[in-house]
C-alpha cells in the first residue's frame, strides 16, 4: 500500500510533463485523441511564421519570406483561406480581416494542411513596421 502512495504523484508528474507536448503539436484533436486509424488526411495542419515580402492583388498572390529556411515562397490564396489578426487593435476593433488588409513587412503565422499544401487560414502576428 506504501509503494502505491509513492507511484501516485509520479504518475501525476508524468501525466503533467505529457500533456503540454501532446498539446502543442500541429495535428488535429482527433489525431491527438485516436491514434491514426479514421484519420482524414486533410484534417492534419502544420503552421509557419512567415514576413509578407510583396502582395498582388490579380489573383490574390502573396510573396512570403521563410526565414528558417531563406527562401521565398509565392502563394495564392484561396476563398475559403481565414484572414485574421492576433489583436483587433491593429486593424480598428476589426479581427476577421480581407486580402487587402496583407501588405508587405506583416509577419504572418500560415496554417496549412499537410497532404497538400493547401492553406486553410493566416493571421497576422504583427503589422509592419
Amino acid at each position: 500500500m506504501n509503494s502505491i502512495h509513492k507511484l501516485i504523484p509520479s504518475l501525476c508528474l508524468t501525466a503533467l510533463i505529457a500533456l503540454p507536448v501532446a498539446a502543442s503539436g500541429s495535428t488535429s484533436p482527433s489525431a491527438r485523441a485516436g491514434g491514426s486509424e479514421g484519420l482524414d488526411p486533410s484534417e492534419v495542419t502544420a503552421s509557419a511564421k512567415l514576413t509578407v515580402r510583396r502582395v498582388e492583388n490579380e489573383p490574390d498572390r502573396l510573396y512570403l519570406y521563410d526565414p528558417s529556411s531563406e527562401k521565398t515562397h509565392v502563394v495564392v490564396l484561396s476563398e475559403k483561406t481565414k484572414l485574421t489578426a492576433r489583436r483587433k487593435k491593429d486593424f480598428d476593433g476589426r479581427r476577421k480581416l480581407q486580402f487587402s488588409d496583407l501588405e508587405a513587412g506583416q509577419t504572418l503565422k500560415v496554417t496549412y494542411r499537410t497532404d497538400d499544401g493547401q492553406i486553410t487560414s493566416i493571421q497576422v502576428l504583427e503589422k509592419a513596421s
